[in-house]
This record gives C-alpha cells, sequence and structure tokens, in this order.
C-alpha cells in the first residue's frame, strides 16, 4: 500500500489542507506543533474509524466545528481507493457518519461496519485479526514513539497477551480456554448421564427378585390354606403365654432402667478421668518445655551491645556508599565535560573572543592538559568503583545479621511472656489431681450398687430371654399369617402385574446400558483433551514464540547497535520480550539511560517487531510501508547521523518520517515542511 494524497477539512490545526505524498522516503518536517502528527491520526482515522481509547472523535475534528471529513488516496497494488470518513458534531460526543468509498473511479456510500470489512478485506489482513485491526497496523505501519516505550515496560503478562495479539497466535490461547469450556461441558454430560445409571445396579437386581417371585408365587398358591388354619391355632396359644410372662416382665425393666442409669454415670465419670489425665499429660509437657526454655533464656546473653555496634557500622557504612556514589556520578559527569573541551578544541582554530588565529603549540597544550585530566578521572573511577562494590557486600552482610539479632531479640521477649504462665500450669495440676481423686471415690460407690442390682437382674434373666423368643415367635407367626393372608386376596394379580414389570425393566436396564457406554466415549474422548490435546497446542505456541523471540532478538540487538556506538552497552529480549539492558557484563535499569537511549531503545524495539510481523504475515499489503514519528526524540549529534544508516537499511516502498530536526533533511529524498500561522497548519515551500 502507497499513501499518495490526504485532504483534511476542520481537523484539529486543519481548516482545508492537501497533503501529496510521494514514494520513497519522505519527511514531514516542521516546528513542535506545527501539525506534522495530525496527518499521521489523520491517515489511521481514514484507514480504521473511530477506535475507544486510541483515537476518538472529539480529538479530531477541530473545536468550534460541527463537522469535518478526511480523505485519504491509496494505491493498493494496481487499484486506486479512496477514502473519505465524515465526522458530526453532537451536543456531547462527536460521531462518523456514513463514509464514501471510490475503487478505480466507481463511488458508493457505506456504513462503518462495511467500510471496515473492505478496508480489512484490501489490506489482506487476516479474518482472525477482525477484532484487533488495530493492533497490526500500530505495529507494523505507524506507532507513536510513547506507546512502544509503554509495552516495552508493561506487566509481562499484558504485553505478552498484546504480542499474541498482534504476532496472531492468540488463537492458542483460545483453542485451550475453548477446550476447558468443552471439557467442562463433557464434565456436566457425564454428571448428568451418570445421574440416569444411579439405579442401574438397583434394577437389575430387582429384575432378578421379580422373577424368582414369579416362580415363587406358582408353587405357593397351590398350599397356603393348611399352613393358614396351623398359624391361627398356634397364634391362640401364645398370646396367652404372652399374658402370664407381662406380669414378671415389668419388675424386671425396673431393675434394668437402674443399672442402665448407673452405667452412663459410670461412663461419664470416666470420660472425666481420661479428660483430666490427657490434661494433665498435657501440663506436664508444657511445664516440661518451660523449664528448659527457662534453663535456654539464663544462658542467652545481653544482645543489645553488639546490635548497636552493627547499627552504627551499618549507619556509617551507607553514608559511604553516597559519598562513593556521588564521587562517581561526579568523575563521570567531569569526564563529560572534558570529553566535550576536547571535541571543542580539536576543532578551534580562531579565538572566539579576539578572532585571531590560536597557535598550534597553544591549542595542543590545552589538549593535552584536557587529556591528562580525562586520565586523571579513569584513574579515580577504577580506584572508586571495587571499593564502591566491596562495601555494598559488607552493608549486605551487616544487615542480614540485624535481622538475626532482631529474631532473636523477639523469641527472647516472647519466651519471657511464656514462662509467667509457668505458675499457673503447676497450680492447676494439682487441682486436676485432686478432682481425679473425688471422681475415683465416686465410681468405687457406683460399682458396689450396680453390684447389688445385677444380682437381682439375674434372677429374671431367664425370665426376659424366653419373653423376646416368645415375642419373635408370634411376631413371626403374625407375618407368615399377614404374607398368606396377602397372598392369598390379590396373587392372581400380583403375576400380572410382575409380567408388566419385567417387561418395563428389561426395556429400562437396555437403554441405560447405551448410556452407560457413551460415558466411557465421553471419558476417553475428556481424556484425550486433558492429556494429549492441550499439551500439544502448549507446545505449538512455545515453539512458535520461541521462533519469534529468536528472529526478534537478532533484529532488537542490529538496530540497536546501529544507534548506540557504545561497546560497554548492550540489549536483548528475554523469553517474555522483555528489554534486557547490560552494560559492561552488568544489568542496569531503563530508567538509567539517558534520553537518547531510551528513544533508540524503543526505536530498536519498534523496527524488530515492525519486521517479525512482516514476516510472519507476508501477505499484508502495508508491509512496504512504514512511518515514524518523532524516531529522535533525544538523539544526540552523533545519533542523527546514524539515523542515516537506519534509513538506508529500511527497504520500504515508502517512509513517512515526521520530525523537527533539520539535520534529517539530508537524508531523505523528499521534504514536505509544514508550519502553523494563527491557530491554522499549513503547507509552506
Amino acid at each position: 500500500m502507497i499513501i499518495k494524497k490526504i485532504k483534511l477539512h476542520n481537523i484539529r490545526s486543519y481548516l482545508d489542507e492537501i497533503i501529496e505524498l510521494p514514494k520513497g522516503k519522505v519527511l514531514l518536517s516542521g516546528d513542535i506543533g506545527s501539525g506534522k502528527s495530525t496527518v499521521l491520526l489523520a491517515i489511521e482515522f481514514a484507514l480504521f474509524g473511530i477506535q475507544k481509547g486510541i483515537l476518538e472523535g472529539a480529538s479530531i475534528l477541530r473545536n468550534g466545528k460541527k463537522e469535518g471529513y478526511i480523505e485519504v488516496e491509496i494505491e493498493v497494488g494496481k487499484r486506486k481507493v479512496i477514502i473519505r470518513r465524515n465526522l458530526k458534531r453532537d451536543k456531547n460526543s462527536v460521531t462518523q457518519l456514513n463514509a464514501l468509498l471510490t475503487v478505480d473511479g466507481n463511488q458508493k456510500k457505506l456504513t462503518v461496519t462495511e467500510l471496515k470489512g473492505f478496508i480489512l478485506q484490501i489490506l489482506n489482513y487476516p479474518i482472525s485479526i477482525l477484532k484487533k485491526r488495530g493492533l497490526i497496523y500500530r505495529y507494523t505501519v505507524y506507532t507513536p514513539q510513547e506507546d512502544m516505550k509503554r509495552i516495552m515496560l508493561e506487566n509481562t503478562e499484558i504485553r505478552l497477551d498484546t504480542l499474541r495479539k498482534v504476532f496472531d497466535i492468540d488463537k492458542y490461547k483460545r483453542i485451550l480456554n475453548n477446550s476447558e469450556i468443552f471439557i467442562s461441558e463433557l464434565k456436566e454430560k457425564q454428571k448428568e448421564k451418570k445421574g440416569q445409571l444411579i439405579d442401574l445396579t438397583f434394577k437389575k437386581e430387582n429384575l432378578k427378585k421379580k422373577i424368582q417371585l414369579k416362580i415363587e408365587a406358582k408353587k405357593k398358591i397351590e398350599n397356603l390354606n393348611s399352613p393358614l388354619i396351623k398359624l391361627q391355632h398356634e397364634l391362640t396359644n401364645l398370646k396367652n403365654e404372652l399374658k402370664e410372662e407381662q406380669k414378671n416382665i415389668s419388675v424386671l425393666n425396673e431393675v434394668k432402667i437402674k443399672i442402665a442409669k448407673i452405667e452412663t454415670e459410670l461412663e461419664e465419670k470416666n470420660s472425666n478421668i481420661k479428660e483430666i489425665e490427657e490434661e494433665d499429660e498435657e501440663l506436664d509437657k508444657m511445664i516440661k518445655g518451660l523449664k528448659l526454655e527457662l534453663s535456654s533464656l539464663k544462658k542467652n546473653k545481653d544482645l543489645a551491645e553488639e546490635k548497636f555496634e552493627i547499627e552504627d557500622n551499618l549507619k556509617n557504612g551507607k553514608d559511604n556508599e553516597k559519598i562513593l556514589e556521588r564521587q562517581l556520578v561526579a568523575f563521570k559527569i567531569n569526564k563529560e565535560k572534558f570529553l566535550q573541551d576536547l571535541k571543542r578544541m580539536s576543532k578551534l582554530r580562531f579565538c572566539p573572543t579576539c578572532k585571531q588565529k590560536v597557535p598550534l603549540e597553544h591549542r595542543e597544550q590545552i589538549i593535552s592538559d584536557i587529556n591528562k585530566q580525562l586520565e586523571k578521572i579513569e584513574k579515580d573511577v577504577k580506584r572508586k568503583e571495587p571499593g564502591l562494590l566491596e562495601l555494598k557486600k559488607d552493608l549486605i552482610k551487616l544487615e542480614a545479621k540485624l535481622r538475626e539479632i532482631t529474631e532473636r531479640e523477639k523469641e527472647i521477649a516472647a519466651s519471657k511472656i511464656r514462662l509467667k504462665n509457668l505458675h499457673e500450669k503447676e497450680t492447676k495440676k494439682l487441682k486436676l489431681y485432686n478432682m481425679k481423686k473425688e471422681i475415683m471415690k465416686k465410681i468405687s460407690e457406683l460399682e458396689k450398687i450396680k453390684e447389688f442390682e445385677k444380682t437381682t437382674f439375674k434372677k429374671y434373666k431367664n425370665l426376659e430371654e424366653q419373653h423376646e423368643k416368645t415375642m419373635e415367635i408370634l411376631e413371626e407367626k403374625q407375618r407368615r399369617e399377614k404374607k398368606i393372608l396377602m397372598e392369598k386376596a390379590g396373587f392372581e394379580q400380583s403375576l400380572k402385574n410382575l409380567r408388566e414389570e419385567i417387561t418395563e425393566l428389561k426395556d429400562e436396564i437396555n437403554q441405560k446400558e447405551i448410556i452407560a457406554q457413551n460415558i466411557s466415549e465421553l471419558q476417553s474422548f475428556q481424556s484425550f483433551l486433558e492429556q494429549n490435546f492441550s499439551a500439544v497446542i502448549e507446545l505449538m505456541e512455545k515453539q512458535v514464540m520461541l521462533k519469534l523471540n529468536a528472529e526478534f532478538n537478532l533484529l532488537f540487538k542490529k538496530w540497536f547497535m546501529m544507534l548506540v556506538d557504545d561497546s560497554h552497552l548492550e540489549v536483548r529480549v528475554n523469553p517474555e520480550f522483555t528489554p534486557i539492558i547490560e552494560q559492561s557484563g552488568y544489568e542496569i535499569n531503563y530508567n538509567y539511560l539517558s534520553g537518547g537511549e531510551k528513544t533508540a531503545l524503543a526505536l530498536a524495539y519498534r523496527l524488530a517487531l515492525n519486521q517479525v510481523i512482516n514476516s510472519m504475515l507476508s501477505k499484508i499489503n502495508t508491509r512496504n510501508l512504514l512511518i515514524l514519528d518523532e524516531p529522535t526524540d533525544g538523539f544526540s549529534a552523533e545519533q542523527l547521523n546514524k539515523m542515516r544508516d537506519v534509513l538506508y537499511e529500511l527497504k520500504t516502498e515508502q517512509l513517512i518520517l515526521v520530525s523537527h530536526e533539520s539535520k534529517i533533511e539530508s537524508f531523505v529524498e523528499h521534504i514536505i515542511k509544514f508550519a502553523k500561522q494563527g491557530h491554522i497548519s499549513k503547507i509552506i515551500e
């Protein structure tokens, strides 16, 4: 895709302006605030419209204007496309109206949604990125520098989620999430089907019983009358015997109640004894432990003096650390100043005050003096740095020792509090001993009463057993009588019902066995998803990310080395794409970089990301277009010179570069200059 022309009407600082953009390297030049970045936002808005949280209508339409539009002419392959998006201000917001689309001279009106689909199609963006179209454009074509710094310093998980979307590999995570949802649904389905099988065993057993009942019923139906007569005669005799036995049973029951009460009380007392013994044993352990702790506490020496000495040494060490760090910073500032003086003196030919030619001997003498000062600074730095490192190690050891002493003091204080309870525990132990003694005395008395009642119980014991046997015989004969009567009254009907129930049970069992087979199949599928499928998807994502990380690392290092000429400063990214900065083999914080180094880091990250994505999505139609917005912010003169090499390395058909640095003008093929006159931005010759 090549951008040919942009028309702006009531867009931010523009009233009516037409900007024509040629192929090659194009510089949008002008002072800060002259309207250069508005052109870039206009291109993005024309392509993708309002993007919530990124590109709002209120931030584009000129203040005080009711309507406005952006029209962009692009060339995609051999097709000429003109996109026009219209904005309208309502009372509380700015909204998009229907857009105009012209393709090879054929114009039609489209809704915002229809235009969105066309843009994605003509740019050949994958359908899978329909909801993240802004990400692909922002990380391959145009990324505000601050946005790139933000993603570099973002939370690791957020950065990885964003990059997954940018690389179009978040599908793996979606597949895993969908797999988990599907597994959950499989489990619910199995749970539902298992609920249908909960009575399968019961139904099988029931079927066997009903078949057996059918056989038994046919056998018993022939001779029910004879057993019934015999049972009724036996029941009459048993009832007479029970009346005599019942009189003596009442006496026996009273004795049983007394014995039961005594046994309950004895059980309670024995339980009390057990509780007292357990508590006494626990008190013994506690008293023994407290006495040992008391012995240990007496042997412990006072740590206050040692703690005071360590705190004093720690304070002095930290003061010395600050002094050394300030000295090293001062050395570095002086070194930079002398280097600038050396650079200036090497070019000095005439005195800036008297305008006379500076003698060569005088200039060389000054340069020699500066070099001596630089050598002295280098020696001072080499002398101070090892001392600072050793001091930091000593401080770490002192802090660890101080924490150890503090913890020991806490333990000693806690021990003193616990030792106050020693007398209380010993007093409680004595009380428990007295309580146990009283309970044992009561138990002895209860045992004597129990033995007396048992003597009475033995007299009636056989009677009770006989009564129970008589009752069992009576109940059994009554059950048999009732059963025979019920069987005789309705057995014929029962046989008919049993046949119907047996048929119904067989049908239900067959259906449930089919469900059991279906559960087995679901379990096999679930096992495959949990043990094989998820692992394969995670491995696929990991392999893709490792490949992307390796490619990204090479490009990231390449671009940074081109921008920063410091053999001691190296960069790379870890597996989470977090930038790692090392200086002379030591990892340093991003905030310790200079402004130019931070900008170089963000630009290198931006260019590496651009090339990796374009390599992955090789068929997208924006891969031959690159937009850089103020990529040299904070650059030194040397870094600005290196931008020439960077721009030469960028093999794109169209590179749009926004900068207010005049030196960049010599690096590009075309220059478009902007200026603001009375709050209105214009192109100037």
